[in-house]
């Protein structure tokens, strides 16, 4: 099958994590026999133009690893005026496809990630060249009431302007399904997936985990904004493990408040127990989760966590909260839910926890997250979803 992927955000090169699993996906569809393309825009603001001689520019075409990936850039100009960064987005998108088509022919398939503004492009080509359109939803925006309306009515159209939509949350369906006035089953759930570099790593064992000179370890992974917790976790981390205890915390990823996380560490006197490892790159991910004991995401929402899929496929337990993605990711015997914004419930656990390490089994954690959430287990939900449009005619 010929797949043409229209991510709305997308890696710029091989360090660059921004819509990481939008390429992912693409690469486990090139590995499940698919020909796939993508068309990627980039929207620039003028702090790229200053810095631009210490930023790389990416190539506007090149195959990366089975992927015919096609670029443009295009500056956000009038950027505060509604619609402008959209029909901005489009022309490049526009531009992109032509040059696709030319060399590429038509695809029997698109599927487009994000409503915004991918999903509601890619409904105007289903309606101009009659290819069938798949859109996933992935943005947290429209729970945490982010999307200002003229937003919302581009999102609407391109929802309904699709052949099949994906939500990768049943709570993310739901909530797409309320906010753009669509039938309640609207949205189908098909998870995002963990990628080959998770499933072919060395999994975490007990014995690993447990050296006898290796105090316990617990891992953040997530970018450091307010939305992902960590005040929280640092609070209940110093009250769960206050001094002398050896156990500790480490944050892997950067964001704009990782200055004040470190800043109450020290006011919390646990900052020589807390190590904040900065921006981690993809490859380096499994390594750095496989070291750890047990993997904390205390995230006030999350559509999925991805991260949490990633550390079970590793075999590494997860205490989460119930945020929104966690409680389909998480299974009995992979580790506890927590409610969101309770750092003395989170401290509980996480006490509770570190005295049960040994008591979990990493491999039938790993089972069953590689069984759910693995490159070939989603490519063939997704490759079912596609023959099932086709089948119905499609766009036609």
């Amino acid at each position: 099958m010929h797949i043409l992927v229209l991510p709305s955000w997308y890696p710029n090169n091989s360090e660059d994590i921004n819509g990481v699993f939008f390429r992912d996906q693409a690469k486990a569809l090139v590995e499940a026999g698919h020909k796939v393309g993508v068309i990627a825009v980039n929207l620039r603001s003028l702090r790229y133009l200053i810095a631009k001689n210490s930023v790389e520019t990416p190539p506007l075409f090149e195959i990366v690893e089975g992927i015919h990936t096609y670029r443009d850039s295009v500056w956000k100009l009038l950027s505060r005026m509604p619609y402008s960064k959209y029909l901005l987005w489009r022309r490049g998108a526009n531009r992109l496809l032509a040059r696709y088509i030319a060399e590429h022919g038509m695809p029997d398939i698109i599927h487009a990630h994000s409503t915004l503004f991918a999903g509601k492009v890619a409904a105007e080509w289903r309606k101009r060249y009659g290819v069938p359109v798949v859109v996933t939803e992935h943005k947290s925006g429209f729970a945490r009431g982010k999307i200002k309306p003229w937003q919302l009515g581009l999102a609407r159209k391109a929802a309904l302007g699709a052949d099949a939509l994906i939500a990768v949350s049943p709570p993310l369906g739901d909530v797409l399904s309320r906010e753009l006035a669509m039938a309640s089953d609207a949205w189908r759930w098909i998870p995002n997936m963990v990628a080959s570099r998770f499933s072919d790593a060395p999994a975490a064992s007990e014995e690993q985990s447990r050296q006898p000179n290796q105090p316990p370890r617990l891992i953040n992974l997530a970018m450091m904004t307010e939305n992902k917790g960590q005040f929280d976790l640092l609070a209940a981390f110093a009250k769960a493990f206050p001094a002398p205890s050896g156990v500790e915390l480490w944050f892997g990823g950067d964001g704009p408040i990782r200055p004040q996380l470190e800043e109450q560490a020290q006011a919390l006197n646990i900052a020589g127990r807390v190590r904040f490892l900065g921006r981690v790159l993809p490859e380096d991910v499994p390594a750095l989760l496989v070291g750890a004991d047990m993997m904390v995401l205390p995230s006030h929402y999350e559509t999925f966590g991805v991260v949490v899929a990633e550390a079970l496929s590793l075999g590494v337990p997860v205490i989460a909260t119930r945020c929104g993605g966690p409680e389909c990711i998480i299974q009995q015997g992979d580790g506890v839910l927590v409610e969101p914004h309770a750092p003395d419930e989170l401290a509980e656990v996480l006490k509770e926890q570190v005295k049960k390490l040994s008591d979990y089994d990493r491999s039938a954690i790993r089972a069953r997250a590689l069984g759910r959430f693995s490159g070939p287990a989603v490519t063939a939900q997704l490759g079912a979803l596609y023959e099932e449009v086709l089948a119905a005619g499609g766009a036609q």
